[in-house]
């Protein structure tokens, strides 16, 4: 498979993905708006809480699936049917246990009652997560993208409906169990006319399943904790207006941070292919793939930093102007995402996530150290950067993992165009003064362009392959 096939694939993703992030912001700009700080860290709370059991509902099974079909003469119908069936079974018990724990936390009961409507989107969210493995394969992420863009436009649609009628948090949070059962529905047709889908429980199956995809769980379960532990102890320690003004912050990186796990969600079959079959074209296919995080990441991080307090107030209002301190912190921790993404993904189609549990171990062991001594005493600053310490040291084990199973080391000649391109950037926004957010946003974007395809960042000949 050629890279610029995968390239375009990923380019129709980036669309698909560009509507679903605007669709996305607009709610987001809405809702932050309409609930406030106060209530906006309700949310937050609430969406939080369940992440971590939506974490161990997941298994690591979507990364599984995608690598299982990757391999040489996969039965792809008898794999998705088991992993579905797996996942089903997982999902029921973990959401369930969910929708129990909440009322043993010191929460309002309006919190309480929000992880109730909210369990039915992420019930929804995780089942359709087990296809991705099949689009990505066969090439077919525009079915992925659609489907992510519908799902947003029907949150959007219904946080306006809310807002028109003041109806409050929780039908807000109901609309997200809408949105999420809809596009449930559709990647299901869409996955059983690619697949033939039953329910199977073959245990030899799911046997070798659950073999591959403890080590994810275990991964993703100490991720979660160093990513995702400081705005429950915010949550507990701080009022809920500093949550609201934080899970803003966070509400952008996680938009972002969509970005490399979508382009790698591609690349990881091909990956793991190469690795079993040719060297040579894994080493190609992770150099490039560094190449892409490299155009991407530095700008939106560099730019990000410089602009982060009018932007936050441009995307949720005045009120949240503050979280712009917030969010320059986490755009540090932004740039180690998306090259750790790069890594992190390697190690799963090398095979490797049991060697680096202990890795993870490590990371959640020293993050939420930091977080019991420095949210009490700093807030959500000290969440902010011991989430930065948390993304670099993972990034440096995973690399270092990947270097000493490969032997490959990515070329800095883009990186280091991207570099000074960003820097070009930054002169540009900051000698020339714009009376709007937009403006200065736009200005970015040219001339961080510009510079790259001067300095031959990206060439013609990179573009025509693209369209071709």
């Amino acid at each position: 498979m050629s890279f610029p096939l995968i390239a375009k694939n990923t380019l129709i993703q980036i669309i698909g993905r560009g509507f679903s992030t605007l669709f996305g912001l607009i709610a987001l700009a809405a809702v932050t708006r309409y609930l406030g700080q106060e209530q906006f860290g309700w949310y937050t709370t609430v969406a939080t809480f369940l992440q971590f059991f939506a974490v161990f509902a997941d298994f690591g099974l979507t990364l599984i699936g995608a690598q299982m079909i990757a391999e040489p003469g996969a039965d792809e119908d008898r794999i998705i049917s088991n992993l579905f069936s797996f996942r089903l079974m997982l999902s029921t018990l973990f959401f369930g246990s969910a929708m129990i724990a909440i009322f043993f936390f010191p929460y309002p009961l309006i919190i309480k009652q929000g992880v109730l409507v909210l369990t039915g989107s992420l019930f929804a969210a995780t089942l359709q997560n087990i296809f991705m493995g099949v689009f990505q394969k066969h090439l077919r992420m525009g079915i992925a993208a659609c489907g992510d863009a519908m799902g947003r436009f029907i949150i959007l649609i219904g946080y306006f409906l809310c807002i028109f009628f003041q109806w409050g948090l929780l039908p807000i949070l109901a609309i997200s169990a809408v949105a999420n059962a809809t596009q449930f529905a559709f990647f299901f047709a869409a996955t059983k006319k690619i697949v033939k889908i039953t329910w199977l429980t073959e245990w030899v199956i799911y046997k070798k399943i659950f073999s591959k995809s403890w080590p994810i769980a275990m991964s993703m379960g100490f991720n979660l904790i160093y990513l995702r532990a400081d705005i429950i102890i915010l949550s507990l320690v701080r009022s809920q207006a500093e949550v609201g003004l934080y899970g803003a912050a966070y509400r952008v990186i996680d938009v972002a941070a969509s970005i490399p796990v979508m382009f790698m969600g591609i690349i990881l079959p091909h990956l793991t292919s190469a690795w079993h079959a040719d060297r040579a074209k894994f080493n190609h296919y992770f150099r490039r793939a560094f190449d892409f995080m490299s155009i991407i990441a530095l700008p939106f991080v560099l730019g990000g930093i410089y602009l982060a307090k009018p932007a936050m107030a441009f995307l949720a209002g005045a009120e949240f102007a503050e979280s712009g301190r917030y969010l320059q912190i986490l755009l540090i921790a932004l740039l180690a995402i998306f090259f750790g993404a790069l890594s992190g993904h390697a190690i799963v189609s090398l095979n490797k996530q049991r060697m680096m549990i202990w890795g993870y171990i490590i990371t959640a062991a020293l993050t939420l150290i930091g977080y019991f001594i420095f949210i009490p005493r700093y807030g959500a600053i000290g969440a902010g950067w011991m989430t930065v310490f948390s993304e670099i040291l993972i990034l440096i084990l995973t690399f270092i993992m990947v270097e000493k199973t490969v032997r490959v080391w990515p070329s800095f000649t883009i990186f280091n165009k991207s570099l000074i391109g960003s820097i070009a950037m930054l002169a540009a926004i900051y000698f020339i003064t714009l009376p709007h957010f937009i403006y200065s946003l736009i200005l970015a974007v040219f001339v961080y362009c510009a510079a790259l395809f001067l300095l031959k960042g990206i060439t013609k000949k990179m573009i025509m392959e693209l369209i071709k």
